[in-house]
């Protein structure tokens, strides 16, 4: 069974800083870091556009980005996993979407988050992982 899960984090940042420090190279190298030390993306954030979400070893998901409206909202169509550089015949990750919602508050942004149809098996790490990722970003849109 899938579950849906949500996160968010108030920023004293404007959007347009969130947005560029969640997503830029450097600033994506960053905040993923909470998730896998050395994490990095292959791609443009452009609807349509394919993407690829690696670790230090080339392995990871392969992904889609369902929409992007920037500074405010990107969608994320997950297709599956990577292992050794080629997609997995069948994968967990399949069809699982991931959401951000960047929202103008009081001269700061709410960043809020959206996964949906997350493997029950990979819960209790996305509660772990996520919330501490959010704190670095916050923490690097607040310098």
């Amino acid at each position: 069974m899938a579950m849906k899960l949500d996160f968010f984090v108030e920023v004293r940042a404007p959007r347009a800083r969130v947005w560029e420090q969640m997503l830029s190279d450097a600033g994506y190298r960053d905040w993923t870091a909470a998730f896998c030390e050395g994490s990095y993306y292959e791609g443009r954030w452009e609807t349509g556009a394919d993407i690829r979400f690696l670790g230090p070893s080339g392995e990871g998901m392969r992904a889609r980005i369902e929409a992007a409206r920037a500074p405010e909202y990107v969608s994320i169509e997950h297709l599956g996993e990577l292992v050794g550089g080629q997609p997995k015949e069948a994968s967990d990750w399949q069809g699982v979407f991931e959401r951000y919602r960047l929202l103008e508050q009081g001269g700061g942004t709410r960043l809020e988050i959206e996964l949906s149809q997350v493997p029950d098996a990979y819960v209790e790490m996305m509660n772990t992982m996520w919330p501490a990722a959010l704190q670095r970003l916050k923490q690097a849109c607040e310098l």
